[in-house]
């Protein structure tokens, strides 16, 4: 009978110790890291948010130099020889200025023996007509038996006229354009400005067609900016820019995108992209009119582009969109990741609000180096955080608490089930698990009164 009792006191000193470590483990080392189970939460940086502290915001910037306003390629006539420059790169022109002029003397003599062979195409003609009238008088005394023959004779002569004339109306066009040409022997510049180039090889370094000459426009200037294919869309002519000096940080000036080209960008030596993407794209011109028609820029230089989306005129303070709190109890919360990467419910200090912008000031209970997320109805402390929002797994479609089920996964409550998992109170049942009560059934377990049944040494043993 004693041995009895040692043998159940010792079971049941050993299933309280392993309920004891399973429920350890459930409240106290499985939630000493991260919650992962429920899927991971995306987090973003207050600062990146706001635009305050190191962190550039989320806008686009793209690089940019200062082009002039206008730029005049002049292209050389592949059928002519240039017979004198009159310029030389870096001279100021004004409109009506000669550049350059071909050489006549092979434009002269195209011009007489077009006239020439025009003067040749009216003998001809007229000769035609004389035959058509003769070969007419002779029909009229012909026979009847012959009339068939000088009818076709004519035909034939006015066949010949109407290529004649034909040719004759070609060659007249023809002679108008030489004698433009010799009208406009000498190519003036069309606007006022400098020359930047004279190529008369007629290529580029790079072997592709370039123009005979470049005259750049003096006056006011204008920013080229490149746009990557993957971020083109997001800008739109008419849209407001800030132009930042990239030597000055503190020298900004303001435009509007006039023009975006919808033909990939050549080769441009002067101007870059950055992108993080290492795959290959196209690239766009874009250009944008300043504001300040006389702002101090150098033509050549290179600046910075980003949409301005009221950035400059940024509050003091810190400023956060009302969807980032959670009002309740006279109180504003945030969902902010703790020092262990770990979703938290903490209490903020809210200041005035703009009604115009839906905005928040922060007084206290965030900091630019927070990190905070887009509150859900099913937030809950312990949440595993990331920054990359690729790693973000966390939905409303989750499970409510993420409990586990019958094959090892959590359900509502916590509790574990069929498979030595733990009940709605913690007890285990079927395969040596606690009931209710504590007691054990079934294989020699205790049951409500604490008697040992069917599998103890004695039939019935008391307390």
């Amino acid at each position: 009978m004693q041995k009895s009792k040692k043998i159940l006191i010792a079971v049941i000193a050993a299933v309280v110790v392993l309920a004891a470590a399973v429920i350890l483990y459930f409240t106290v080392f499985r939630n000493s890291g991260p919650d992962s189970s429920k899927g991971t939460v995306y987090v973003e940086s207050v600062g990146s948010l706001t635009g305050t502290g190191n962190n550039l915001g989320v806008l686009n910037r793209y690089t940019g130099v200062v082009d002039p306003q206008e730029t005049l390629e002049i292209q050389k006539n592949s059928d002519k020889t240039v017979k004198e420059i009159f310029v030389e790169e870096g001279d100021e022109v004004s409109a009506g200025t000669p550049l350059f002029s071909y050489d006549t003397d092979a434009i002269s003599l195209e011009l007489s023996q077009a006239q020439l062979d025009l003067e040749s195409l009216n003998n001809d003609i007229s000769a035609l007509y004389t035959q058509i009238s003769q070969m007419e008088k002779e029909k009229q005394q012909a026979p009847q038996d012959d009339q068939l023959s000088y009818t076709t004779q004519i035909q034939s002569l006015q066949n010949d006229v109407r290529r004649a004339e034909y040719n004759k109306k070609s060659k007249q066009a023809e002679i108008e354009q030489i004698r433009a040409s010799l009208d406009n022997a000498t190519v003036v510049s069309e606007i006022a400005g400098a020359v930047q180039s004279i190529n008369s090889e007629g290529t580029d370094e790079f072997g592709n067609s370039a123009p005979f000459m470049t005259i750049i426009a003096t006056g006011n200037y204008r920013i080229k900016g490149k746009a990557n294919e993957q971020n083109l869309r997001s800008l739109y002519e008419g849209q407001p820019v800030i132009i930042h000096s990239r030597i000055d940080k503190d020298t900004t000036w303001n435009g509007t995108v006039s023009v975006i080209e919808t033909e990939p960008a050549q080769n441009d030596s002067n101007v870059y992209y950055y992108s993080s993407d290492s795959e290959q794209s196209s690239n766009y011109n874009f250009y944008v009119e300043l504001e300040d028609a006389s702002a101090d820029l150098i033509l050549g230089q290179h600046v910075y582009i980003e949409p301005d989306a009221g950035q400059s005129e940024a509050k003091e303070g810190l400023w956060l969109m009302e969807g980032y709190f959670v009002l309740e109890d006279n109180a504003a919360y945030a969902w902010v990741m703790d020092s262990k990467n770990r979703l938290e419910k903490r209490e903020v200090t809210l200041g005035d609000y703009d009604s115009e912008l839906c905005e928040y000031e922060v007084l206290s209970g965030l900091t630019a180096d927070d990190y905070i997320a887009w509150p859900m109805p099913s937030f809950e402390n312990g949440l595993s955080c990331t920054t990359d929002m690729s790693q973000a797994t966390y939905t409303e479609d989750n499970t409510s608490d993420g409990a586990i089920t019958d094959d090892g996964s959590m359900i509502d409550d916590g509790s574990m089930t069929d498979d030595g998992s733990m009940t709605d109170d913690g007890a285990m049942t079927d395969d040596g698990a606690m009931t209710d009560d504590g007691a054990m059934i079934d294989d020699g377990a205790m049951i409500d009164d604490g008697i040992n049944v069917d599998g103890g040494a004695d039939d019935t043993v008391s307390n």
